[in-house]
C-alpha cells in the first residue's frame, strides 16, 4: 500500500510545485513513485515532459479518490501536488493522505491562511486520524539578520495541529534553476539548496 504525501496550501506562490518535483525525484530513489498533478496549470506534468529520466506522472484535478483507488497498490509512494486554492481535490486528498506538507513563506500575508487550513484539518481528523501535518518555511530570506523566520515560528506555534519542520528552505537560485532544467536539486552539483532539501527529507520520512 502506497504512502500518500500531499503538498498543499490555500495560497499560491509558496513553492508547492518546486517541493513536489524535488520530492518526487527523492522518493523515486526509494521506491516506485507516482506524482499526481492535481492543478489545472499542470506545472508538475509539464516539468516531467522535459526530463530525460521520466517519473510516473498523471494529471488529475477531478474525482481524485476514484483516480487513485487503483493506484495505491501499484506504488510505494504517491505524491499529490495540489493547486493553491480551496477545491474538491484539496478536501478529497486530505481524506486519504498519510502526510500533508504545507509550504509557507515567512510573511504574515502567507501565514494568514493557516487558521483556515487548521479548521479544515479539524474536520478531516474525524475521518483520517492517522494524518500527519507538517509546515515547512520555504523561500525564506537568505539574509541571516532577517527576523521573519523567528516571527513565523512564533506565529505557527499557536497551531498545535501543525508540526513545524526545523529545516528552512531558503530562497536559493538553484531551486529555480532546477525547475527550469526539469531537474531536482538532488540531481545537480552540491549546493546549500541540496543540503537543505536532504535535511527536510530526513524530517518527513
Amino acid at each position: 500500500m502506497a504512502l500518500i504525501i500531499t503538498i498543499a496550501n490555500r495560497k499560491g506562490g509558496v513553492g508547492k510545485t518546486t517541493i513536489a518535483t524535488n520530492l518526487a525525484v527523492a522518493l523515486q530513489n526509494k521506491g516506485r513513485t507516482l506524482l499526481v498533478d492535481a492543478d489545472e496549470q499542470r506545472s508538475s506534468f509539464k516539468w516531467n515532459d522535459y526530463r530525460d529520466s521520466k517519473i510516473d506522472v498523471i494529471s488529475a484535478h477531478k474525482n481524485l479518490l476514484d483516480v487513485l483507488e487503483s493506484k495505491v497498490k501499484e506504488y510505494d509512494f504517491i505524491l499529490i501536488d495540489l493547486a493553491g486554492r480551496d477545491s474538491e481535490a484539496f478536501r478529497e486528498a486530505l481524506l486519504i493522505t498519510d502526510k500533508l506538507i504545507i509550504p509557507t513563506q515567512a510573511s504574515l500575508l502567507d501565514l494568514d491562511v493557516l487558521p483556515y487550513i487548521d479548521e479544515q484539518l479539524k474536520k478531516v481528523y474525524i475521518d483520517n486520524r492517522e494524518l500527519k501535518t507538517y509546515i515547512v518555511i520555504n523561500k525564506a530570506p537568505t539574509n541571516p539578520r532577517s527576523s521573519e523566520i523567528e516571527q513565523a515560528r512564533s506565529y505557527i506555534s499557536d497551531y498545535p495541529n501543525f508540526k513545524l519542520l526545523q529545516t528552512v528552505l531558503r530562497d536559493r537560485k538553484q531551486f529555480r534553476d532546477a525547475i527550469v532544467e526539469s531537474k531536482s536539486v538532488l540531481e545537480m552539483q552540491s549546493s546549500k539548496a541540496k543540503d537543505e532539501f536532504n535535511e527536510m527529507l530526513i524530517e518527513i520520512l
